[in-house]
């Protein structure tokens, strides 16, 4: 739901009416945070980041795109988003950008600091999602986008939304005890199905920092439905690493990905025009002037009609600064390039893909951090 993943060939427009289901599970012992990811991408991560001087450590859960979808820290605080929602929502420009949303983790330990960090941030994905915050004394808040203003429901007692709300409900008139056991059940009752099924749940506890992941494939039946158990201070020990989801069963999968593990280097570029065009392409984002020699039949529509979206994105970012490529390579007739783009705010690792037409196919976020 980034920049990057904004112009992907992924339109908002075939998603379900509300895609994931969230909750937490509370009492004065324990706090739960609980969450079902569904999306169409089965290529499912969980990476640990430790703390510096500056930031919380933290475990995040997402795709192979190195986004986070969600994530908890040290400090008891966790969040995921519910997609689903068609709200007028202009941010202040003047407001530095709540992107990447590793920062939320990073920098707040509490509800009370969430909830300054959006009023303090301008988060231009409410226009179509919200987020739940909780942390490790149980409270919770909800914040979006309501009649072009922030929305900010605060609660100390359990609740949850999104496309699994009324089997959640039914769930919790049975039982509202914060056990795993109990959360793992309401979870399964909340299941997706079809091209946005659920991808992986997970269980967040906030006060020991145990982690829990139900990544698929899973068939049907309790017996099927395994869990495996991480804990955060343990993992962070390892320094910065990555499980693949759907292997962790069979054994742990260190891999390349995300906003902190990639290793990218300035090439030498022995294709400016290329480069160029990638410039100009940025530059069209910037000013919303994207033109249609510049896409592929496929990718066009899409990038067309998220153009004032990505537009408002990309200005959120400052002032470009920089444009650098560190990787290229081909494939199956299309050409990879990526560029480190530098903005006076943040800097972004772009993928941009080519057919052999020289017609772009996608652009993607590959990396998303902010600038010290």
């Amino acid at each position: 739901m980034t920049f990057g993943l904004t112009l992907a060939v992924c339109g908002f427009a075939s998603v379900p009416a509300h895609a994931c289901t969230i909750f937490v599970l509370t009492d004065a012992n324990r706090a739960l945070f609980c969450n079902n990811e569904d999306w169409s991408n089965a290529t499912t991560r969980v990476w640990f980041v430790p703390a510096d001087a500056k930031r919380y450590g933290c475990a995040y859960v997402g795709f192979d795109d190195g986004n986070a979808q969600g994530g908890v820290n040290t400090e008891g605080l966790a969040f995921d988003w519910v997609l689903g929602w068609d709200e007028t929502w202009n941010p202040d420009p003047s407001l530095p950008s709540a992107e990447p949303m590793e920062q939320l983790l990073e920098t707040c330990a509490s509800v009370g600091e969430a909830i300054a960090f959006y009023r303090g941030h301008a988060e231009p994905d409410f226009r179509h999602s919200r987020i739940l915050v909780a942390d490790r004394t149980g409270a919770s808040v909800i914040i979006g986008a309501k009649d072009g203003k922030l929305l900010v429901e605060e609660s100390k007692e359990c609740r949850g939304f999104g496309y699994g709300e009324h089997a959640f409900n039914k769930k919790l008139a049975k039982s509202r005890q914060p056990t795993v056991t109990n959360a793992a059940r309401i979870l399964r009752a909340c299941l997706q199905k079809g091209p946005y099924a659920t991808k992986y749940s997970n269980i967040f506890d906030l006060k020991s920092g145990d982690i829990f992941l139900f990544p698929l494939p899973r068939q049907e039946g309790e017996e099927q439905w395994k869990g495996v158990k991480y804990n955060l201070v343990e993992e962070l020990r390892e320094g910065t690493h990555s499980y693949d989801m759907p292997q962790i069963h069979l054994r742990p999968l260190v891999t390349n990905m995300g906003p902190y593990v990639r290793d990218y280097h300035p090439i030498r570029d022995k294709e400016p025009k290329v480069t160029a065009h990638v410039r100009g392409v940025v530059r069209d984002i910037i000013d919303g002037t994207l033109r249609i020699d510049d896409f592929t039949p496929e990718a066009w529509p899409v990038a067309y009609s998220k153009r004032a979206e990505v537009q408002a994105a990309a200005k959120a970012l400052g002032r470009l600064a920089s444009l650098t490529l560190v990787d290229r390579r081909e494939e199956g007739g299309k050409r990879t390039y990526r560029y480190e783009v530098e903005f006076e705010k943040n800097t972004i690792l772009l993928r941009f893909v080519f057919d052999k037409q020289g017609q772009l196919a996608s652009i993607d976020t590959e990396e998303n951090r902010w600038n010290e």
